[in-house]
């Protein structure tokens, strides 16, 4: 299957086309699902403790719930920026609290991932680090330095992500301040970066999301201008898709696929290795099950998926 591959403006001119043309350039328009992908919502997901909230509205900066994540046992992270609970939890597939840390400690909440050793890692985009810590919550790690913004092996500004590719590589999307791509050795060495600030192929205007499929190739969530792009592990320029939407936060899952989150368009996509999209749901509002202001996704080895959502929402998806 082939996808145009070409600045947002260009494809938004090209004249009507039919559904299956337009899957293939400007999917977010289309209404209907090319397939179905069986899930529904959780209601009641999660079970918060009297008293706690997600999420909140100060100061006119959204402070919802930034970050999801679930690690091989299906612990559910959620990670967000209120002050009514810790800004990390830990649930199980019913809704359960299971932990919480973090207090304190962060100033702006942004994503949360799980490395193959369930550790979880917090991206503080404020605070310009990345804290990794073991699963019963104690930290072991900083990338970056707490409150001190740079471009180096030490520094990071706004960084927003971060991705677990081949080699035991680690990829930072940094991101808000610097528009590269930071990535590291299993031991957290530094390694290069790549990118710049700019519209052109293996540049950034946001890379706001980052994984790694199983071949060790980068996916960067570019999302202000609505793409993917897609690089080698050492930072050359692949490819991009056009096609999909307003990116927000994109996963490679267990089952092969790629799963992308757009608030804007409000829907999950489920996508192949060559781009094509298999299906997808979602629709506007902030109700049970719709998805506006969707931010970040995650997708549990069971098939489950996990969205978190800037208006202070954390939903969970299960197959039927």
């Amino acid at each position: 299957m082939t996808f145009v591959d070409g600045p947002l403006e260009e494809v938004l001119a090209k004249p009507a086309m039919d559904v299956e043309t337009r899957l293939k350039v400007r999917a977010w328009e289309v209404e209907e699902s090319p397939s179905d992908l069986g899930y529904e919502v959780l209601k009641e997901w999660p079970k918060l403790p009297r008293g706690w909230m997600l999420g909140g509205i100060g100061g006119g900066i959204a402070v919802g719930v930034a970050g999801v994540a679930v690690d091989t046992e299906n612990r559910y992270y959620v990670y967000h920026r209120g002050k009514r609970a810790p800004p990390l939890l830990c649930f199980n597939g019913e809704g359960d609290l299971i932990s919480s840390w973090g207090e304190g400690i962060y100033v702006r909440p942004h994503m949360v991932e799980c490395d193959e050793r369930d550790n979880v890692w917090l991206i503080d985009d404020g605070g310009h680090v990345l804290d990794y810590y073991s699963p019963d919550g104690k930290i072991l790690k900083t990338l970056g330095t707490r409150g001190v913004l740079g471009e180096d092996g030490t520094h990071f500004n706004q960084p927003t992500d971060i991705a677990f590719g081949s080699k035991g590589r680690f990829y930072v999307s940094d991101g808000y301040g610097n528009k590269r791509v930071a990535y590291f050795d299993r031991d957290l060495n530094f390694i290069g970066q790549w990118g710049s600030e700019g519209e052109g192929r293996g540049q950034f205007v946001l890379p706001h999301g980052i994984t790694a499929d199983r071949n060790g190739l980068v996916y960067v969530a570019d999302r202000t201008k609505w793409r993917v792009q897609i690089f080698t592990p050492e930072g050359e320029f692949l490819r991009q898709w056009t096609h999909i939407g307003k990116a927000f936060d994109i996963v490679y899952a267990s089952d092969g696929y790629f799963y992308v989150c757009d608030g804007t368009n409000a829907r999950v996509t489920k996508v192949d290795a060559s781009g094509t999209i298999i299906g997808f749901f979602g629709a506007p509002g902030s109700g049970c099950g719709q998805l506006s202001s969707a931010h970040a996704i995650a997708v549990a080895p069971n098939g489950d998926i996990l969205t978190a959502h800037l208006d202070g929402r954390a939903q969970l998806f299960s197959l039927k």
